[in-house]
């Protein structure tokens, strides 16, 4: 790839996930190409300010987009996550002459229809997604999954306690869940003091994601909760960043995990909470097969050069 190829990352700063921060952590002294960020919602503190008193701050964003474009001038720009633009974004794009992919985690609508003469690829983290994004009449469409920043989850030698770990927001789907797992549990996440579990330990609270990398690193067992309100079958980050920190991912089983992961040998899937006691006591599993699967395929620089590929 050429040194000079260039890569504008276009998503919301601040989410909870940080899937922009994650792309644009890719940029390392030594990487082929340049990535730049522009944040839908604020670029600084200015901006933020601005968009609360400007009568029109759809055209603000518009206009600092186009200025970023024409300085910048990006030969691949890459939209995270699911945005159904207005009429001032989307002539922006409109007169771009390069290649826009758009990443999409969510359930989507017709409204995505709007950018379909300007977008050259729709990337969607669920595969079932494809079919949904058919019937709307998209066929320039790739499944491609979430994936871990190794900046922030890696693997170290810290002493792993047993006890079956989960971080996550609270939900009522997510608390029947948990209220159902016949095991003490160590529990992470705004809205958990809902929750009355026995022989557990909650801490409702959001923790940052330095924090909860670290405690991934203390811990075998990470448990992941499938967020049905916007995926159907598909893995969140955490099927990834808990593996790249040495712990054995235990999921509720979606068939997208058949994509990355040998589901009976490198993690635990479970359908019925009642075989959770069961799989934990039985399961002869080395962590290290599904870390460094991971760490060798399922970054988000390998997902950028991917998209660069079918792009090419």
């Amino acid at each position: 790839m050429m040194s000079e190829y260039k890569i504008l990352v276009i998503g919301k700063r601040g989410g909870i996930l940080q899937w922009y921060e994650n792309l644009l952590a890719i940029q390392k002294p030594d990487s082929p190409f340049q990535i730049q960020g522009f944040a839908l919602n604020h670029n600084n503190s200015t901006e933020r300010f601005l968009k609360k008193v400007l009568p029109n701050k759809d055209r603000y964003t518009a206009n600092l987009l186009k200025k970023k474009i024409q300085q910048f001038q990006p030969d691949l720009i890459l939209i995270a996550d699911l945005f159904y633009f207005n009429e001032f974004l989307l002539k922006v794009f409109s007169e771009y002459s390069g290649k826009i992919a758009h990443w999409i985690g969510d359930f989507f609508d017709h409204r995505l229809l709007r950018s379909k003469d300007i977008i050259d690829l729709y990337c969607f983290t669920d595969s079932s997604f494809l079919d949904d994004a058919a019937k709307l009449g998209l066929t320039q469409t790739t499944y491609l999954p979430l994936a871990y920043n190794p900046d922030i989850f890696f693997h170290s030698t810290t002493e792993k306690n047993d006890r079956l770990l989960f971080v996550g927001a609270w939900s009522p789907d997510r608390q029947h869940l948990l209220e159902q797992i016949p095991l003490p549990m160590t529990i992470y996440g705004k809205g958990w003091d809902k929750l009355n579990k026995a022989d557990s330990t909650i801490h409702p609270q959001n923790i940052s994601l330095l924090e909860v990398a670290d405690l991934y690193r203390q811990h075998r067992y990470v448990l992941n909760v499938i967020n049905k309100t916007n995926i159907r079958q598909g893995m969140n980050m955490r099927c990834f960043e808990a593996p790249a920190c040495g712990c054995i991912l235990v999921s509720e089983y979606v068939k997208d995990l058949e994509f990355v992961f040998d589901v009976q040998n490198e993690i635990i899937c479970f359908t019925e909470p009642s075989e959770l006691q069961n799989k934990l006591n039985n399961s002869v599993i080395n962590p290290l097969d599904a870390m460094n699967k991971v760490q060798q395929s399922h970054t988000y620089q390998n997902r950028l050069d991917a998209i660069i590929e079918l792009l090419s």
